[in-house]
């Protein structure tokens, strides 16, 4: 193997254990998950520029743009952030998925012409929701995530890559460890907040 290949590997295996450790961090409220994913995110970029994938490459400068306010919006100390954490409507992400989707879809066969598969415009779409919603600390980001990680595990399965199986499989348990860190965060908060409601009352 030349020296590229072997650098593109290396990265490969950095990028896609950096990415992992980011949705850790994530779920324990670390604000660090933002710092790390600014440095994956540039490698990345780098990557989809060098090989002419525009449309992924776009995608990664509004992943920076959003990891960057992630970093000013969620403060130093974990416990801090949990005791933010909200569960929005869950019904306007779902219209702005399904809007996205459609400019993606559109946009990338009028104007790239790479005809990308409206399953693609989708995942692209839900990651860039979840990104926006979990700088915002609305647990509606898990639910994103879990729907891309179900997506991607029978599209491993069908396409026999049993690599990107494997690493589907762990996203899959580290989102789902996210939802039950946030879930159990917020009941939390409402149950600290009903108390109070009930010490000022009486």
């Amino acid at each position: 193997m030349d020296f590229q290949t072997i650098l593109h590997s290396i990265l490969t295996v950095v990028i896609v254990v950096a990415q992992i450790a980011t949705v850790y961090l994530a779920a324990r409220g670390n604000r660090w998950t933002w710092i790390l994913g600014i440095v994956t995110g540039l490698i990345l970029c780098y990557n989809f520029l060098s090989d002419r994938l525009y449309m992924s490459l776009a995608f990664q400068v509004y992943s920076i743009a959003a990891s960057i306010g992630g970093v000013f919006i969620w403060k130093k100390k974990e416990e801090d952030n949990k005791r933010t954490i909200c569960w929005g409507n869950p019904l306007w992400p779902l219209l702005v998925v399904v809007g996205l989707t459609a400019a993606v879809y559109y946009f990338d066969a009028q104007v790239l012409k790479s005809n990308l598969p409206v399953l693609d415009c989708a995942i692209t779409s839900l990651q860039a929701v979840a990104t926006f919603l979990m700088v915002r600390k609305d647990i509606n980001a898990w639910i994103c995530y879990l729907i891309c990680d179900a997506i991607y595990i029978p599209l491993g399965i069908i396409g026999g890559n049993y690599q990107w199986l494997f690493i589907s499989g762990i996203f899959l348990i580290t989102s789902t460890f996210g939802f039950i860190t946030f879930i159990k965060a917020y009941r939390k908060i409402k149950q600290e907040k009903a108390q109070a409601e009930r010490t000022g009352i009486s």
